[in-house]
Formats: C-alpha cells, sequence, structure tokens
C-alpha cells in the first residue's frame, strides 16, 4: 500500500487500532503516551513528531518502509497478468 498524505497515514492506522480492538488509551498505555497524544494524531497528523509516529505505528504492530520513485514504478508494473 502507498500513502502519500499524512492523513492517508493516519487512517491506515486508525483502521488498524480498530481491527485490533484497540482504544486510543490502549495504544497509548503500551507506548508511553497520553491517550491525547494518540487523538492529535489521529486527527492532525501533520503535526506529530516522527518520534512519535513510529511509537504509535509500533503500538498497533506496523512498520515503515520507504521505498524510491523509480522502485515503485517498477514494482507496480511487474505483476500486469490476471490470475
Amino acid at each position: 500500500m502507498f500513502i502519500r498524505s499524512s492523513k492517508e497515514l493516519a487512517l491506515l492506522i486508525v483502521n488498524r487500532r480498530k481491527k485490533l480492538n484497540l482504544s486510543q488509551t490502549a495504544v497509548a498505555k503500551l507506548v508511553g503516551l497520553k491517550q491525547q497524544t494518540v487523538s492529535e494524531f489521529e486527527n492532525k497528523p501533520e503535526s506529530t513528531k516522527l518520534a512519535t509516529l513510529f511509537k504509535i505505528l509500533s503500538a498497533v504492530k506496523l512498520d515503515a518502509s520507504v521505498l524510491a520513485k523509480e522502485e515503485q514504478l517498477i514494482s507496480e508494473s511487474q505483476w500486469n497478468e490476471e490470475w
């Protein structure tokens, strides 16, 4: 999945949190944050510190990966065949 904005990333994390049946409070407690910090990320992700983002990712059992745009284009075009 390609994420191209902070809002898309926040939505992905909210959906993951809900899939894991975790409240904002539970996520916060797992990584030593306040519930308010998790809420602020979910509602206004563009103002979140990177350290906070990585803590939240860890709490919802997600990793981040960065690809060069050239690699992205190659990986998107490799599988053109239908199964």
